[in-house]
């Protein structure tokens, strides 16, 4: 396999943390090449721990290296600028969730890619983790049935949340419910550095075209685990035949069909193997008595914690892209879907509960909001790419 060319834009926000040791690990498939964040301390102290040349822009960045792939973890209002400005130097595309602020702003980034021929990948970890990759396993293995209804409730919702109910659900998303309330709390910074003077709480209700309906609740102070918020999560995924309630996957045995048809809870079992001190994850695995389901981690000659795993996979998936020249496993499709049905949820709370259907065929309030804040705040209209990528974008 060749080796692939790689720079991190925006190292000093917390994905490009996660991600630099991750790219390290991954040395049969990339060489850091470079490190770059608009603030110079940052970028040179980075680029000197993992060998990397710093750059405090992007324009110097394309000049001066070689690049086949990009990952860009800067504050999401500067996806779109950044990414577009890469895909027309021709540099294929990880970017940080979610794809861009706004529908407009995504199509941007899509058009861009498609017409310079450069891969695009959206690092949406959520569904690549161990835990849901098995769930997945045992989903189409029709351990539970046919899948009806999701409940995400006190978990991380937005686009990362629409992401995990698309996917359970096995539909396309057909109509949105949103309820939506703003309150005040103290003024909090959170764990990722986020500042915070109000709670932005919302209900979403999605029907799939599959018959499939999902209910989730989310606000930016439970996404923070701030306040006391979001400890305790319920995650309940019902079929026809079975539910998966957090870790238990419940079956009811056929003699008990007739008779209070109770679920009998199964616990996945983990597997892991030392590699030289790590306890590294090798498989999760289901017995039942009659079937058994296995997920094996792909990744375990890695030597990564389990917590890394979601990132490297992010990572192999674009290198895969790019050196098969298939389509990478998420893609920017699936992304703006996640943010459209997160913009519909929004959407419906701002118009009164009014149910939204899909496609969004027209530029929404929601979004119209977004792109009028940028240019209040930033000094010029977000469509502007030049102006965008000599922005400081400050982690808020």
């Amino acid at each position: 396999m060749s080796k692939l060319n790689i720079a991190l834009v925006g190292a000093g926000r917390r994905g490009g943390g996660a991600h630099l040791p991750v790219i390290a690990k991954l040395k049969d498939v990339y060489n850091l090449v470079a490190i770059c964040d608009i603030d110079e301390e940052v970028a040179t102290r980075y680029a000197k721990e993992y060998g990397a040349t710093p750059y405090t822009n992007v324009r110097d960045l394309v000049d001066r290296e070689e690049l086949d792939v990009v990952d860009i973890t800067v504050p999401g209002v500067a996806h779109h600028a950044i990414a577009c400005f890469m895909a027309d130097a021709g540099v294929h595309i990880l970017c940080e969730t979610p794809i861009a602020v706004s529908l407009p702003t995504t199509d941007l980034i899509i058009e861009r890619a498609k017409a310079n021929n450069v891969k695009l990948e959206v690092a949406e970890n959520y569904y690549r983790v161990p835990r849901e990759r098995f769930l997945s396993k045992v989903i189409e293995a029709d351990v539970i049935g046919e899948v009806a209804r999701i409940y995400r409730i006190f978990h991380e919702g937005g686009y990362h949340g629409m992401s995990m109910l698309r996917l359970r659900a096995g539909g396309e998303p057909k109509s949105a419910l949103g309820i939506t309330q703003t309150t005040p709390v103290i003024p909090i910074i959170d764990r990722m550095k986020r500042h915070h003077t109000s709670e932005r709480w919302s209900l979403g209700f999605i029907e799939f075209d599959n018959n499939a309906t999902a209910l989730m609740v989310y606000s930016n102070v439970i996404h923070a685990r701030s306040l006391g918020r979001g400890q305790t999560g319920i995650s309940q995924i019902d079929g026809s035949k079975g539910t998966i309630v957090g870790e238990d996957i419940y079956v009811t045995p056929a003699d008990q069909l007739e008779s209070g048809a109770r679920g009998v809870p199964y616990r996945p079992q983990r597997t892991t193997i030392d590699m030289d001190g790590l306890d590294v994850l090798e498989k999760i695995s289901l017995e039942l008595p009659e079937q058994t389901v296995i997920w094996e981690n792909p990744l375990k000659n890695y030597r990564l914690p389990e917590g890394r795993l979601a990132v490297a996979d992010e990572l192999l998936s674009i290198a895969t892209a790019v050196l098969n020249d298939t389509e990478p496993e998420y893609g920017a499709a699936r992304a703006r879907q996640d943010q459209e049905m997160n913009i519909a949820m929004s959407e419906s709370g701002k118009r009164s509960r009014e149910t939204i259907t899909f496609p969004l065929t027209e530029l929404t309030e929601t979004e119209r909001g977004t792109h009028e804040s940028y240019e209040k705040q930033y000094g010029h209209p977000i469509e502007d790419i030049e102006a965008g990528i000599d922005t400081f974008f400050p982690r808020r």
